[in-house]
């Protein structure tokens, strides 16, 4: 059974990856998924617009912790669709051992893409972000978009529902739990998450839908960092430490 998570996203170095596993204040229950950003620019070496949120293609692999409770994603973004079956395995070689899959920052990426994928690295996890881009293709509507996230079943073990893509836009809990419903209906085995400005804060907002939908995973980025745009240590240690004594 795919196990949810508790999500960060934003990690530069092993150091802090381990500190915020080192903050978990239960040994059981949700996995503490450690998301690092990456682009096509990663692997052509061009600096980013986010250098602090980015890290380069000889960092990533050290980034991610051999230990029992993390997740550990690339959260994987790119304009050039065409070869992203290509760019995935690139990707997943630099992800290097510890790597346990991607989260795909691409509006409802190619079946047969994933398909690939799949027969190539079977063991590999992915989440499937619902965007802003992927909601204006299904014209906002719950029930459209369950329509299509059923297309990807047994494609993808997660979908997550992020209309902040990280830029820390504010949380509509009735809003979510629309599609949270359309989604449950389609008896899917894919286990449904959201993002959207969450910090510790706002971690209190998600108690309701936990309590009404089971195996529900949540991520956070935007709101986790300092003003120098780092991953602030202290905020996100709160925030998983909130959000642990919810899911628990």
């Amino acid at each position: 059974m795919k196990k949810p998570y508790i999500g960060i996203t934003g990690f530069m170095s092993s150091d802090e990856a381990l500190h915020i596993l080192n903050s978990v204040p239960f040994r059981a229950g949700p996995l503490v998924m450690i998301g690092v950003l990456a682009s096509l620019k990663t692997i052509r070496g061009v600096k980013n617009k986010w250098p602090n949120r980015y890290p380069t293609m000889d960092r990533i692999a050290g980034i991610f912790p051999d230990h029992p409770l993390a997740l550990n994603l690339i959260h994987y973004n790119t304009k050039e669709k065409d070869t992203l079956a290509n760019q995935l395995i690139a990707m997943t070689e630099i992800g290097g051992v510890n790597l346990h899959g991607f989260q795909l920052n691409i509006a409802w990426p190619s079946l047969d893409v994933l398909h690939a994928y799949r027969e190539a690295y079977p063991t590999k996890q992915i989440v499937l972000q619902i965007g802003e881009q992927a909601f204006e293709m299904v014209n906002h509507s719950p029930e459209q978009l369950a329509s299509r996230v059923v297309e990807y079943d047994g494609l993808v073990e997660y979908v997550l529902l992020d209309p902040s893509g990280g830029y820390g836009k504010p949380f509509d809990s009735e809003h979510i739990r629309q599609y949270l419903l359309a989604l449950r209906e389609k008896n899917l085995d894919i286990c449904f998450g959201f993002a959207g400005a969450l910090s510790p804060a706002t971690i209190n907002l998600v108690e309701p839908l936990v309590k009404e939908f089971s195996r529900l995973s949540i991520d956070a980025e935007g709101c986790l960092r300092t003003p120098k745009d780092h991953l602030d240590l202290n905020l996100a240690s709160e925030y998983l430490r909130r959000a642990f004594l919810i899911f628990d």
